[in-house]
């Protein structure tokens, strides 16, 4: 089973820094306790998406 993993709803990015088995399991987790952002443009609504579907995952290397 894949991972999933947080994809911001307004630039597209996955986030790496956690991820899950399950909805349910996310949810456990506080996942949807209102206080993510997305690392790269602070947007703070998110799907959930499996990460094996998601070639680009997160920032190439040496970009900041």
């Amino acid at each position: 089973m894949a991972s999933l993993m947080p994809k911001c709803t307004q630039c597209g990015k996955v986030d790496t820094r956690n991820s899950w088995s399950s909805a349910d399991e996310a949810a456990k987790a506080g996942a949807f306790d209102g206080k993510w952002s997305c690392a790269s443009c602070a947007w703070t609504e998110f799907d959930l998406v499996e990460a094996d579907e998601n070639a680009q995952v997160g920032e190439p290397a040496g970009r900041r």
